[in-house]
């Protein structure tokens, strides 16, 4: 049933894999040598950047961060590509930075931390740390071989239609590992990694390693994010309003045959 709904809606919506590799691999080419400025953290408000694949466990980290009662969610907002647009027209004589907070209406927002959790936005992390003041990066990932059974069972009704080729959500997942894995030598100061399998096992842990990192104040709330009440309009909607637990590890076993 997976291979034929997915069949299906490949005919309908081509896969856009090359893109999803291109651009990030253009970015980093362009501006990986980019290095960040000594007051990027002297800045008003913090701007939290949740990337990686999707279904790697970022709705679960944002809905843990949220429950800081000084932190705003953008959800998976568009203001930084449509930013990034803008500077590049303008040939970069703009402040990425400032073109940024009006896209997101930063001017609004009262709360100190403010996070951003579209995924893609690992194509832009040079460019984030370098130009956004008070920028920070968490990246979400889990085992490949699950987040990859995740990406073709999810139904994805905007972007993401590479997920629809098992062959071309694994190249797009080991494009953004290989990128991430030189971003994270090159910022390692800036840049956390969560792995949703240990945070799904240990969660305290995982989560207090999260919330120092974040220099947040510790507060017993942050174990129980399913009792977060903002809304989730995500394919992760159903998975977060339950306790954390670790149901979704290891399912591509049941499915060694499609994932050969």
């Amino acid at each position: 049933n997976l291979v034929m709904a997915n069949t299906m809606k490949l005919k309908l919506i081509n896969s856009d894999v090359r893109k999803r590799i291109n651009f990030p691999n253009f970015i980093f080419k362009q501006y990986s040598q980019l290095t960040i400025e000594k007051d990027n953290d002297l800045a008003k408000k913090n701007y939290i950047f949740i990337v990686g694949m999707p279904r790697s466990g970022s709705t679960l980290i944002e809905s843990i961060i949220s429950l800081n009662e000084d932190v705003f969610d953008l959800g998976e907002s568009e203001g930084l590509p449509r930013s990034y647009n803008k500077w590049i027209q303008n040939n970069n004589k703009s402040s990425l930075f400032e073109l940024y907070k009006n896209e997101i209406n930063e001017h609004k927002i009262k709360n100190k931390n403010i996070t951003d959790k579209n995924l893609s936005n690992y194509a832009y992390i040079p460019l984030i740390l370098n130009n956004i003041k008070g920028a920070r990066i968490i990246h979400s990932y889990r085992n490949p071989l699950d987040n990859i059974l995740s990406v073709y069972r999810a139904n994805f009704t905007n972007g993401f239609s590479y997920s629809s080729s098992l062959l071309d959500t694994a190249k797009v997942l080991k494009n953004e590992r290989i990128l991430m894995r030189n971003y994270k030598n090159s910022y390692s100061n800036h840049i956390f990694s969560l792995n949703y399998d240990q945070l799904v096992k240990s969660p305290e842990y995982e989560i207090r390693k999260l919330v120092n990192w974040l220099n947040f104040e510790w507060n017993e709330k942050y174990l129980s994010p399913h009792l977060n009440s903002r809304k989730v309009f995500t394919t992760s909607q159903v998975q977060v309003r339950s306790a954390i637990n670790s149901n979704s590890l290891n399912g591509w076993q049941n499915y060694k045959g499609l994932l050969e």
